[in-house]
C-alpha cells in the first residue's frame, strides 16, 4: 500500500496557524508538523503540541527568509536582512546567491542555522526532522553549510527537493535528482516523493507501489472560520481525509 506523510508547515508563525494545526491533528488530517523557531508564537506551538500529545511529530522548519533572526551577525548582510533587521529573502530570490555565498555570508548563515537547531533541541522534541521555509535547505549555498550541522545535531530525516512534477526543465530536474541522491547518501531518512496535494493529484497514478510520499500543507482559517490550505485554497473536509486514509496508509 502507498504510504503518505501529510506535514503542516509554518507551525508557530501565528496563533491562528497554531490553532489550525491542532485542529488538523485532532481530526487526523495531518501526520506531522514543522516548527518555525524564530517566530513569535513558537513557544505557544510547542506547549500546545505537548498538551495535545503530538510533540513526537514536530520537526523544525528552518527559516532564513521571514521574520526576525535569532542571531545578530546575519542582520548586517543585505542578502539576508533589510535595514529593519528582519529577513528579506533577498538571497533566495537571486540565483547567484542561491548557488554561492561569500565566506562571510556563509559564516553568519551557519551561525543562524545553528542557533535555530539549538533552540529546537532545547524544546526536547524528539522527531529531529528538518525541512525549510521556501525550501531554502535545497539551495546549494545553504546545504553546503547545513549538512555538517545536521550531523552535529542529530537530524535524522530531511525533506526532499520537490519531485512530483509532470514537466520541468532539464537543469531543474537534473539538480533535484542530484540533490535528492546526495541526501540519501548522507544517511538521513527521506521519502520517495515530495510535493503539494496539487502535485500529488496530478501524478499519483504514476508513483511506485509501496513508496512513501510527503505532502506539504499550510493550514489556516478563512474569514468564515473554515479550515483551508493557504497555498492551494483547498478546504479541509474530514470526509476527504477519511477516504484518503482508506486508500493510502498514513505514516
Amino acid at each position: 500500500m502507498h504510504r503518505l506523510i501529510i506535514n503542516a508547515d509554518d507551525f508557530g508563525i501565528s496563533r491562528e496557524v497554531n490553532a489550525a494545526v491542532c485542529e488538523c491533528f485532532s481530526n487526523y488530517m495531518i501526520t506531522s508538523a514543522t516548527l518555525m523557531v524564530n517566530m513569535p508564537f513558537c513557544d505557544e506551538a510547542v506547549a500546545l503540541s505537548k498538551e495535545r500529545g503530538f510533540e513526537e511529530r514536530v520537526g523544525i522548519h528552518l527559516n532564513l527568509t521571514s521574520g526576525e533572526p535569532l542571531t545578530d551577525g546575519i542582520r548586517c548582510y543585505r542578502c539576508f536582512c533589510g535595514p529593519d533587521g528582519l529577513f528579506n529573502a533577498a538571497f533566495q530570490k537571486n540565483t547567484a546567491t542561491r548557488l554561492k555565498l561569500t565566506r562571510e555570508e556563509s559564516s553568519v548563515m551557519a551561525a543562524e542555522i545553528e542557533a535555530q537547531l539549538v533552540k529546537y533541541m532545547q524544546y526536547g522534541l524528539p522527531d529531529h526532522h528538518l525541512d525549510s521555509h521556501h525550501h531554502v535547505h535545497t539551495d546549494p549555498s545553504v546545504i553546503k553549510v547545513l549538512m555538517p550541522l545536521m550531523k552535529k545535531y542529530g537530524i535524522r530525516s530531511v525533506r526532499l527537493s520537490r519531485n512530483m512534477y509532470r514537466k520541468m526543465s532539464f537543469l531543474k530536474a537534473w539538480y533535484k535528482k542530484r540533490y535528492n541522491r546526495s541526501l540519501a547518501r548522507s544517511g538521513v531518512f527521506t521519502t520517495d516523493y515530495f510535493g503539494s496535494f496539487k502535485d500529488f493529484s496530478a501524478v499519483y497514478e504514476d508513483l511506485e507501489e509501496n513508496s512513501l510520499t510527503e505532502i506539504m500543507v499550510h493550514p489556516m482559517y478563512d474569514r468564515y472560520g473554515k479550515l483551508v490550505d493557504t497555498k492551494t485554497d483547498m478546504y479541509y473536509e474530514k470526509d476527504f481525509f477519511n477516504r484518503l486514509n482508506a486508500v493510502y496508509e498514513f505514516y
